[in-house]
């Protein structure tokens, strides 16, 4: 049976980069990756109104709306993120994670293959999802590159293996 063993310590850098990881990820699946699009359809339709001597109301609107989804969005979660992370009982603790075929025990605690409904393997780390939450181990829990790539075979394999 081969068993995996990584930890990492759960601190604000990792915990930003893996919040940032799961919301664009689960954006890019969702509907509401249009509403920026949107935005920038009402800003062309302010143009066009304030062009004709109408009002420059929905231009003013857009442009506030396009400034906050592509620039200011990211940047107000974060401040909400920080303190929620202060707030946090995981804040700063040390994971310690073994995987194998029976699952991924965290903190001696298990995570059957079963319960894991998707695992996104990215530059970063693994993002993992079970229970409607994800788990989030960063590259830099790995010793090295081949303890990574066989925790990335091993939780493929058995992903796999409950279909």
């Amino acid at each position: 049976m081969s068993n995996i063993k990584i930890s990492y310590i759960w601190d604000k850098e990792i915990y930003l980069k893996a919040t940032k990881i799961a919301y664009d990820y689960e954006l890019k699946r969702s509907s509401k990756r249009f509403i920026g699009w949107i935005f920038i359809a009402m800003s062309q339709f302010g143009v066009v109104q304030a062009m004709k001597g109408g009002g420059v109301g929905l231009l003013l609107l857009s442009s506030i709306l396009i400034l906050y989804w592509y620039y200011f969005r990211w940047e107000i979660r974060k401040s909400i993120l920080i303190k929620n992370f202060k707030k946090s009982p995981n804040a700063n603790h040390k994971f310690n994670i073994l995987a194998n075929e029976k699952g991924i025990t965290i903190d001696d605690r298990l995570i059957q293959w079963s319960k894991i409904e998707e695992i996104i393997s990215l530059r970063d780390g693994f993002l993992l999802y079970y229970d409607n939450s994800f788990l989030f181990f960063p590259l830099s829990a790995f010793k090295d590159i081949e303890k990574k790539n066989q925790f990335g075979l091993l939780v493929k394999a058995n992903i796999k293996a409950k279909d």
